[in-house]
């Protein structure tokens, strides 16, 4: 059943807003948190508002009636291809991802060389670009990196077969400080905060970059550690795929990460779909 007036002026009643555009945020990140990624996190509040001043990526807050943070997403451009030729920086990759996962456990690594190993990690999970001054910052106790990785991370060109203009979905997280989830379910609007932001505030934002660049695909990396992947059926229930039909130009910080995607020309539809059926069909039950 279609959603009903009264629900869309609930919604009606978020703010999807810029995260530079109110120099409050810089101080309101401070307190976000997420239970289940806390390099999410850290990122958010480390780099978000800079980022988003800069055009790096950008960031977006979805605020309630009373201005707190619900939830946060960011954008930027990407692109997806067909592959042509092995990647053999896959090798080198996962040594630095195992290397980043040993750093993470011992126990007498101190506070701020764990912040420059949870800043590398993030780095590669949110897929901007590593250089060699990244990796000299690491510690090098026990360091058994490949002697190739300063050249696969600097390499300027990867040969590939077609490419595809896109869009990556960053982050797309809800803040756990505040209990954003008990404030949604005041609302009793029966959907998830998050399949909400996705359609009311993510897929227009989407759409608008279609009328000014070509955006062929929108896409994601799911760090799901579940056992019985909740987080990627969650996408699955957006219309993500995790086809491997398209490949991406860059690495994944975590092995079970997974690269999902969908085309951007059925957005408009699903979403317009997700309303008209928002509500249960106590008729069709």
């Amino acid at each position: 059943m279609k959603i009903t007036l009264e629900q869309q002026q609930i919604i009606d009643l978020l703010r999807c807003e810029r995260l530079s555009d109110d120099e409050n945020n810089l101080r309101i990140v401070d307190d976000f948190c997420n239970r289940k990624n806390d390099s999410i996190a850290q990122s958010i509040r480390n780099e978000a508002f800079e980022e988003d001043i800069n055009g790096i990526t950008a960031y977006y807050a979805i605020k309630d009636p009373k201005g707190n943070i619900l939830f946060f997403f960011s954008l930027k451009c990407g692109m997806l291809y067909d592959r042509f030729i092995d990647d053999r920086s896959i090798v080198s990759l996962k040594k630095l991802v195992e290397y980043l996962e040993g750093l993470s456990k011992q126990e007498d690594l101190t506070a701020e060389r764990r912040d420059i190993v949870m800043q590398v990690k993030e780095k590669l999970r949110s897929h901007k670009s590593l250089t060699k001054k990244d990796i000299d910052a690491l510690p090098k106790k026990g360091c058994s990196l490949s002697k190739d990785l300063d050249k696969e991370l600097n390499d300027n060109i990867t040969h590939v077969g077609v490419t595809y203009s896109g869009v990556e979905l960053v982050h797309f997280c809800a803040n756990d400080h505040n209990d954003a989830r008990a404030i949604w379910k005041e609302f009793a609007l029966r959907k998830k905060l998050g399949y909400v932001v996705f359609w009311q505030f993510v897929v227009p934002k989407v759409l608008e970059c279609r009328k000014i660049v070509g955006c062929q695909y929108l896409f994601l990396f799911a760090a799901d550690l579940s056992e019985d992947e909740d987080l990627i059926n969650y996408y699955h229930e957006l219309h993500f795929k995790d086809s491997d039909e398209r490949a991406t130009v860059k690495p994944l910080y975590d092995l079970t990460c997974k690269f999902m995607y969908q085309e951007t020309c059925n957005l408009s539809k699903f979403k317009d779909d997700f309303f008209e059926n928002f509500n249960l069909d106590e008729d069709a039950v």
